[in-house]
């Protein structure tokens, strides 16, 4: 996922600390009239927490009210309960990286208690102080497990005096490289064990203390989250990406986030993806709630965005949280805080086609917003009675330096507010705050059935920290939960709490197992066949096979689908009998609209897939059938493990399907073999396997050869059948001339591309005249099609060089990345071609040195002046902040652009231009003349974006001519309309305009 920057610099401004606070501010719904463009609201100069607390709204029907503010905390981070009810805070003064020559850390680990009925916190003790970026914390016995640089440590209290004694490393290796991309957010979930987000960087992660099982090499996350059991032992990696955040409820359900997905459900276990070779830790997770250009955000402050792209869009999604707030039989609250637009959202959590799904409210205002830019809700912990601690840092920015100019990167005000810092509480008007606590086994035991989800959440917790499987509870705790267990009055979530505990002990009986697999909630059901030995997440499972097949007919969805990832990941061949296989069809059949027992049901192990493939029906022609997909990959698993068992299963499926070689054969049949044989030849089929075949078997496949390429043309056929027809031509041995006609503008623009690629590779001397002769009509896509194929071969790459520089193709065909990969190609020669084609011209060359200066010095020059520039000859084309038009490439975001380049660019605009952001021209029947850029492309109509924000289509039978041009719509020559000084304030004002 493409790193996506978290917040520019806002407002500096006057700080002011205090002690106490007893206001409170009651719902207010902004209107739509008074969320106004932030350019016209007056800037804030208090960020006292009065004053912050003055600039919040809330949903109606809530309060928000002041918990603790600075000098009680300090740029808090993160916080977590523990079971007495002392609220554990993490502080990062330090944030966003060391001031320049310091060298001490200022990391603390706060602990609030003494809460009075109004829900302030009487009292702070610093419990660890000089942690380098810690970033979260775990309250744990006698002590707490906390994230920081690199590791995660044991900080304990020994001798009970509220202060850490020691700190003792356990796991390190979590990367560093930047100091908001780290590991955080230890949970300890209801199975027991220890989450950590991974921080989006992960690490080469190694077990220091010996408590934990040795390993021979490190652990590297790879886009995974890490687990550990904090009893010792266990450790390992599970399915979840999140950058910073994570909540877990009382069934085990996952969530992360990053800064453009507010909420990711860990979906599959880990080893779903490790036992198969075609998924990826990626594949076992998915957007909950609408995620980068599809979220929707409405700030009241203001709320720049680093691009503008991402203007009222999540940018810096963190802190999700979604620990089971029940809204009603089929819904729950989730909660996420969004610090570029100082607020946090609340979404309506829903269950839907096997999969969660999260939906903003229906309401103009944010579940909580404030006007006042300082407010940076950067995480979330449940409160009492539902209700919700917002941790606050407050701060004038929350940008980390790696994402600003490099010469904003040390403004003192990068800092600005790392004296000040909130918890505030949301609740229902006048709430009486009562103290949430569990301190012995009778209160635990008592609390883990409440109403109250922060008593169970504790209650749960208590029990985990002081009991093991090598330290079992007494008699009569196992003796009460068991009655809680089989207590029908017993809600789901407190049941699946019971049931994860025992069984991590390893006393969940056999009879208490099977009420659970047929208890009334489905939720409980799924808990129950999801279950693994002692919960360790590489255990086996509880359930039996006949426990399986039964739950693979259950009626719940959610239930089905937990059994068939339980049959995939520890069923074995001998268990493959006839009933099985039945279950599995009956689920390909009928289930195939879930997308996870979609995947689950083609990540089965091969063997049972070659059993499936073995009994493969015909597809029939208004009949259900089982989705192709599905097909592919069993074809492409078993080919994979066993590549001569997948060409003779292949060869006798098209033997009993398509007898006559194919040429008689019903099209639905036609594109079933060509998916198959292309799923065939993705998971690992040569050709060359077919010697040892049967002549007849052989003769089979060789015959979709011919097939293949009179598919490829065939318009009635489905693109994707097509695609595989391409690919499968681009490896015959000989190559079918009749592709050739797929590069035709009336053939859609996918099929072009792929035929592009396939012709340069094995028709190389046809396809290279071609693109010569239609340079300057060839679109696109197509471009970055043919670039790509001759990127293939040293040969073709050193050719389009050569036509490029010969003048027989314009610069503009390849793209400034595709420019850099031949700059820097490892072929010395082709390296030094590169640069030779793609050098600057020498008349631009001696603009550059005349104008030199204007790029220096730019903190001084008049970024006022520069913005009328910048609307004068610019904003035809481009938009910054509310000035100017979309057409060409986003600019706003000019972080990552020295003021060299930004020059470069404005002097010659056509060097190094995106192809998609070149200039076309269409000359129409009637003499009319258009440039624009090509804005979409079909075998119907060309639509160009024309200056201005406008766009026009054209029907193909209208134009005369449709060509590229080799220029940028950029007009060069700038240096003739402005002075080094102009150019100085403009470049200021593109690099300055947020500042």
């Amino acid at each position: 996922m493409k790193r996506q920057p978290k917040l520019n610099h806002l407002f500096a401004g006057v700080a002011i600390t205090v002690a106490s606070l007893v206001s409170t501010v009651r719902a207010e719904q902004p209107t739509e009239a008074s969320i106004v463009p932030s350019n016209n609201r007056p800037a804030i100069t208090s960020h006292s927490p009065e004053a912050s607390l003055s600039h919040l709204k809330v949903r109606e029907g809530l309060e928000v009210r002041l918990a603790v503010a600075e000098p009680d905390v300090v740029d808090p981070v993160s916080a977590a309960w523990s079971s007495d009810g002392k609220l554990w805070v993490v502080e990062m003064s330090d944030y966003p990286q060391p001031k320049p020559d310091q060298t001490d850390r200022h990391g603390r680990i706060r602990v609030l208690s003494d809460r009075d009925s109004k829900g302030r916190f009487q009292k702070s003790v610093t419990f660890a102080d000089g942690l380098d970026f810690a970033t979260g914390v775990l309250p744990w016995r006698d002590g707490a497990i906390v994230t920081m640089a690199a590791e995660i440590a044991f900080l304990r209290d020994q001798d009970g005096d509220g202060r850490m004694d020691s700190q003792q490393t356990w796991f390190k290796g979590f990367a560093t490289d930047n100091e908001q991309l780290r590991a955080n957010h230890p949970k300890l979930a209801p199975d027991g064990y220890v989450y950590v987000a991974n921080g989006l960087r992960g690490g080469a992660i190694t077990a220091v203390d010996p408590r934990f099982d040795a390993r021979s090499t490190p652990l590297k996350l790879h886009g995974r989250d890490f687990v550990f059991d904090p009893h010792g032992g266990y450790w390992g990696t599970v399915s979840g990406n999140s950058q910073y955040g994570l909540t877990i409820d009382g069934f085990n359900r996952r969530f992360g986030c990053s800064n453009r997905n507010p909420a990711i459900e860990s979906v599959l276990s880990i080893d779903v993806v490790d036992r198969d070779p075609f998924l990826t830790p990626g594949d076992a997770t998915t957007d909950v709630g609408k995620s980068g250009f599809e979220s929707d955000v409405h700030p009241i402050s203001n709320a720049w965005t680093t691009s503008n792209l991402h203007a009222g869009q999540f940018s810096a999604a963190c802190g999700v949280t979604a620990p089971g707030w029940i809204i009603d039989e089929s819904s729950e609250w989730l909660l996420v805080c969004e610090p570029t637009g100082s607020l946090v959202q609340r979404q309506r959590l829903h269950w839907a086609n096997g999969t969660w799904h999260s939906e903003r409210e229906a309401n103009e205002a944010e579940w909580l917003a404030s006007s006042d830019d300082w407010f940076r809700a950067v995480d979330l912990v449940p409160d009492v009675d539902g209700g919700v601690l917002v941790i606050d840092m407050a701060r004038a920015v929350i940008e980390h330096p790696q994402w600003v100019p490099a010469e904003l990167k040390n403004r003192p005000d990068t800092w600005h507010g790392n004296t000040l810092g909130r918890i505030w509480q949301v609740h229902i008007p006048n709430k009486q705050i009562r103290s949430a606590r569990v301190h012995d086994d009778a209160s635990a035991v008592s609390a883990i059935v409440s109403d109250d989800l922060l008593d169970r959440m504790l209650a749960s917790e208590y029990l985990h920290a002081h009991y093991s499987a090598d330290v079992p509870p007494p008699a009569s705790i196992i003796e009460s939960l068991a009655e809680q267990l089989a207590d029908s009055t017993v809600a789901a979530e407190p049941k699946s709490r019971i049931a994860l505990l025992l069984n991590r002990w390893g006393l969940l009986t056999a009879a208490q197992h099977a009420l659970l697999l047929q208890d009334k909630d489905e939720r409980v059901r799924a808990i129950a066949v999801k279950l693994r030995q002692r919960n360790r997440l590489d255990g086996n499972p509880v359930a039996t096979m006949p426990n399986l097949l039964s739950a693979l007919d259950d009626s719940a969805l959610i239930v089905r689908q937990a059994a068939l990832e339980q049959v995939v990941v520890s069923a074995n061949p001998a268990e493959i009998d006839d009933q099985l296989i039945g279950r599995l069809f009956h689920l390909a059949m009928n289930e195939h609209d879930s997308p996870w027992i979609s995947k689950l049901l083609t990540a089965i192990p091969y063997e049972f897939a070659s059993r499936m493939l073995n009994t493969l029906p015909k597809p029939q022609p208004g009949t259900s059938t089982i989705p192709t997909p599905i097909y592919e990959g069993w074809m492409r698993r078993v080919a994979a493990k066993d590549p001569q068992r997948a060409t003779e299963v292949l060869a006798s499926w098209l033997g009993s399907a398509m007898p006559d070689g194919g040429d008689q054969t019903d099209q639905a049949t036609q594109a079933l073999a060509m998916s198959m044989a292309a799923a065939w030849s993705k998971g690992g089929g040569k050709k060359a396997s077919l010697k040892v075949l049967p002549q007849e078997s052989s003769d089979q496949i060789a015959a979709l050869d011919t097939l293949a390429a009179s598919i490829a043309v065939n318009d009635k056929h489905a693109a994707g059948t097509r695609l595989d027809a391409i690919e499968w031509c681009r490896n015959q041995a000989a190559f079918p001339e009749q592709l050739r006609d797929l590069v035709d503008p009336n053939v859609a623009p996918n099929l072009r591309a792929a035929a592009y690629r396939a012709l340069m590779q094995r028709d190389a001397e046809w396809t290279q005249n071609h693109v010569l002769e239609h340079a300057d009509s060839i679109s696109p896509t197509d471009r970055v099609a043919v670039v790509t194929a001759v990127r293939s071969s040293t040969q073709t790459a050193t050719w389009l060089l050569n036509e490029i520089g010969q003048g027989n193709l314009p610069r503009t065909f390849v793209d400034p990345s595709s420019m850099d990969w031949f700059r820097r190609h490892s072929d010395a020669n082709l390296a030094k071609l590169g640069r030779e084609t793609f050098a600057p011209a020498g008349d631009v060359l001696k603009v550059m040195r005349d104008y030199e200066l204007a790029a220096k010095q730019i903190e001084t020059a008049n970024v006022a002046e520069g913005k009328k520039l910048f609307a004068q000859h610019c904003a035809n084309c481009h938009r910054i902040d509310d000035v100017g038009h979309v057409v060409g490439p986003d600019i706003s975001d000019s972080r990552t652009k020295t003021p060299e380049s930004l020059l470069a660019a404005i002097l010659d605009p056509s060097s190094a231009i995106d192809a998609s952001y070149a200039s076309y021209s269409i000359l129409t029947v009637d003499g009319e003349a258009v440039s624009g850029l090509l804005a979409g492309e079909s075998s119907d109509a060309v639509t160009l974006t024309l200056p201005g924000g406008q766009t026009r289509r054209f029907e193909r039978d209208e134009i005369e001519l449709f060509r590229a041009s080799s220029v940028s719509l950029m007009p060069e020559g700038m240096q003739r309309v402005m002075n080094v000084e102009q150019m100085r304030n403009l470049i200021s004002y593109l690099k300055r305009w947020r500042y």
